[in-house]
C-alpha cells in the first residue's frame, strides 16, 4: 500500500508505506528464510499514531513458509496442553491430598514394588512384564479430548489369597506416584470408611471433606486401585457406593485396576447383600469386564514360603 495524499483516521497501514519505511520507528522488513521474499509488518494508524503488530512481519504464504508455520503452531498447541495437564495433574494431588493424604496406601502398600516382586514362575514372570508395561505406559491409558477411548485400561486381577495380586497393583501405584501421577490405592475397607467418616458428626469429616467431595476423587483421579473387592461383607449402601464409584469412572474411562479372591460370577453374588437384588451387583462386575483386562493369578501363596 502507498500513502498518498491525508491519511484517514483509524486506517490499516504497512511498514513498505513510501512516506513510512524510512522512518526510525517503523519495523524492518524480514526476509523469507525459503523463499527470500520480503515480508512487511502491519499496523493501524489512529490519529497521528501508528501501532505496529507485536507479533511483527506477517509470515510468508510459499509452501515451505506454510508448513513451518504450521508446525510451529502445533509445538505451540502441544505446550500449551502440557501445561493445562500440569495445572490438572496438580490440582488433582491437592484434591487427593486434602481428601486421603497421598495416595491412602498403608506402610505395607508402600514396600511393595516391581524391584521386590517375585518372578519365580513363568506366569509371574508374564504378570510382571505385564504389570510393567502397563505402568511405563500410563499416560496411553487415560482418555483425551478429541481421540478414541482408550477401551480396556485397567486391570481385574484375580486369584487364591497370596498369590501377588496386591503387590503387583500396588507396585503400579508406587511407579507412578514416583512419576507424579496421582493414585489412590486402598482396600474395599479403607475406601468405603473414608465416607462413613463424613457420617461421625453433624460438622460432617474432620478436615471438612464431604462424601460428594470424596466420591469425586474417587470417581477422578487418573488411577484408582481398590484391593481385595469382596472381602468385606455386602450390604445396601456398601453396593450403591460401589456402584457410583465404578459408574462414574466408566462413564469417564478412568483407569481402574481391582484385586479379588472371586471371579467374575463368585464376585458378583458376594457384593450383592443377603436378600438384595443383584442386579446391580451384575451391573458393577459387567462394567469391570468392560473397563479392564483380566489376569488370573493361581499357584501356591507366597506367605506360606
Amino acid at each position: 500500500m502507498t500513502m498518498t495524499g491525508t491519511k484517514s483516521v483509524n486506517c490499516l497501514v504497512f511498514s513498505n508505506d513510501l512516506e513510512l519505511e524510512n522512518k526510525p520507528e517503523t519495523p524492518k522488513p524480514t526476509i523469507c528464510e525459503f523463499c527470500g521474499e520480503r515480508r512487511y509488518t502491519q499496523g493501524i494508524m489512529i490519529g497521528k499514531r501508528i501501532f505496529w503488530r507485536p507479533s511483527g512481519a506477517e509470515s510468508c504464504s510459499c509452501p515451505q513458509a506454510r508448513v513451518e508455520h504450521e508446525r510451529k503452531e502445533a509445538e505451540s498447541a502441544a505446550k500449551m496442553a502440557a501445561k493445562e495437564q500440569a495445572e490438572k495433574d496438580e490440582q488433582m494431588r491437592k484434591k487427593v491430598q486434602r481428601v486421603i493424604g497421598n495416595s491412602g496406601m498403608r506402610e505395607h502398600f508402600l514396600q511393595c514394588t516391581f524391584e521386590s516382586y517375585e518372578s519365580d514362575t513363568n506366569e509371574r514372570k508374564k504378570i510382571y512384564n505385564l504389570a510393567l508395561n502397563y505402568a511405563r505406559n500410563f499416560e496411553s491409558k487415560l482418555p483425551k479430548r478429541g481421540e478414541p477411548l482408550p477401551g480396556r485400561n485397567g486391570f481385574l486381577i484375580s486369584g487364591t489369597k497370596g498369590t501377588g495380586k496386591t503387590h503387583i497393583a500396588a507396585a503400579i501405584a508406587n511407579y507412578l506416584l514416583n512419576q507424579g501421577t496421582s493414585v489412590i490405592c486402598m482396600t474395599e475397607r479403607n475406601l468405603f470408611g473414608k465416607i462413613q467418616d463424613t457420617y461421625a458428626s453433624n460438622r460432617g469429616y474432620s478436615d471438612g471433606q464431604t462424601e460428594t467431595q470424596i466420591r469425586q476423587v474417587y470417581e477422578t483421579v487418573p488411577l484408582l486401585i481398590i484391593n481385595d473387592l469382596g472381602k468385606e461383607k455386602a450390604s445396601e449402601w456398601t453396593l450403591a457406593t460401589l456402584y457410583a464409584i465404578i459408574d462414574g469412572r466408566y462413564e469417564r474411562a478412568m483407569p481402574t485396576i481391582i484385586t479379588t479372591n472371586y471371579d467374575a460370577e463368585s464376585l458378583t453374588k458376594r457384593i450383592t447383600p443377603m436378600g438384595g437384588d443383584i442386579i446391580t451387583a451384575e451391573a458393577i462386575v459387567d462394567r469391570l469386564c468392560e473397563m479392564c483386562e483380566s489376569i488370573v493369578i493361581t499357584g501356591e501363596s507366597w506367605r506360606l514360603k
